[in-house]
């Protein structure tokens, strides 16, 4: 190996041990949530999911550290306040009975290296979803003209 190509490798591994990795900078994000943002769904769901990227944290004796809230389109309150945290997934249950509306589902999560994540998505409750059934349309029973090309003679 000749003197450049000696210090080049050297500086290379010197730049690399100094700067941290990436996956140092990475915080954890929302990756799915069910119901899913701006879905339309056929009944209320019984319980919101939300799943993040990498664990989230429970920090003892910090309920507030953990926050996730689920309001109707009045701004009430619709779930249970009893969520849980599992690895890195967030749930909270429904009360039941819920309306035809949009919700609005407001979370706000430590993560395992210690920054806060937060956000709000919104999901529609709409029984015309489940039913499968549809508004008619209007059959329009005239006659179509139909065009039929000139043939060369």
């Amino acid at each position: 190996m000749n003197k450049f190509a000696k210090a080049f490798a050297a500086l290379a591994l010197a730049v690399a041990a100094v700067l941290p990795s990436q996956a140092a900078f990475a915080h954890a994000e929302l990756e799915t949530s069910n119901p899913e943002a701006n879905s339309v769904v056929g009944a209320a769901p019984q319980v919101v999911s939300l799943t993040f990227g990498e664990k989230l944290m429970v920090i003892e004796g910090e309920p507030a550290a953990n926050q996730i809230q689920v309001t109707d389109g009045a701004g009430a309150r619709v779930d249970n306040g009893d969520y849980q945290v599992t690895g890195e997934v967030l749930t909270v249950s429904l009360k039941p009975d819920q309306a035809d509306g949009t919700y609005k589902v407001t979370y706000r999560v430590v993560s395992e290296d210690g920054h806060p994540i937060e956000g709000v998505y919104e999901f529609t409750v709409n029984g015309m979803a489940r039913s499968g059934e549809a508004t008619p349309m209007a059959v329009d029973d005239s006659p179509v003209p139909t065009l039929y090309a000139a043939e060369d003679a």
